[in-house]
């Protein structure tokens, strides 16, 4: 990854895309030798030593994983940068509430009220949430499972700003996505997998929905040089 670029990572359902990602990060079991980020190597790989090496995971399951739906938003938004926002170990409630009317303005989270429960807010905006809870640890790189799913258009539009100016200023974000045209309108190069491998690397030209699709689906080389038909696991949901 560089700075100022979208990371595209595609393939069909069951192909490892989440998987892969987790194991990186330390979410579930991974064979990953090294991550590097920033020119260091990231010895004791979890979301925590990431984040704090600068690198945010927005997870696909902002229900079950992202957010706390039965809490408000204030602390939805904080609770992972806690030590930023409260350096004195003592919950600033008005520090808080700063950062909540900040991200509101920012991410254009529509609201009838601050003390609102996330789980009462639309699909979009609790992915807005989701996307400035993470941003609030400024971090280099944000990975981004799903950007946009089960969200209407009119939200989808404004996650697709939210990552252009991302990149814009100089954030690497990586993005997961099972929608053709959502990678191809927005990646500078997408790394296409099946089978829970990386088969093909498009560049500039070549990201288009027919390449992706082709090399998602068609046979790709094994290491002994044959080549074979592969499917992935019918029982994997995530991809």
């Amino acid at each position: 990854m560089h700075p100022g670029e979208v990371l595209g990572i595609g393939g069909m359902i069951g192909a490892g895309r989440t998987e892969l990602i987790e194991g990186l990060l330390g979410l579930r079991p991974s064979e990953a030798q090294r991550v590097r980020l920033k020119g260091r190597d990231i010895e004791q790989r979890s979301v925590r030593s990431l984040m704090d090496a600068g690198l945010v995971y927005l997870t696909e399951d902002r229900k079950g994983k992202g957010l706390l739906l039965e809490e408000k938003l204030g602390p939805n938004l904080t609770l992972q940068a806690l030590d930023a926002v409260n350096p004195r170990e003592i919950l600033d409630a008005r520090g808080e509430r700063s950062r909540l009317e900040q991200a509101v303005a920012t991410y254009d989270i529509r609201v009838r009220t601050l003390r609102l429960e996330a789980g009462k807010l639309s699909g979009g905006n609790q992915q807005k949430l989701l996307l400035a809870k993470v941003m609030l640890a400024d971090p280099a790189v944000v990975v981004i499972d799903e950007p946009t799913r089960g969200i209407d258009i009119g939200n989808k539009s404004q996650i697709y700003e939210f990552i252009d100016a991302m990149v814009r200023a100089g954030k690497a974000c990586i993005v997961i996505s099972s929608e053709m045209a959502e990678l191809v309108g927005l990646a500078d190069r997408v790394l296409v997998m099946r089978a829970g491998q990386i088969v093909k690397e498009l560049r500039g030209a070549e990201i288009n929905e027919e390449n992706v699709v082709y090399a998602a689906t068609t046979a790709c080389r094994t290491n002994d040089g044959e080549d074979r038909h592969e499917r992935g696991d019918d029982n994997t949901r995530t991809g």
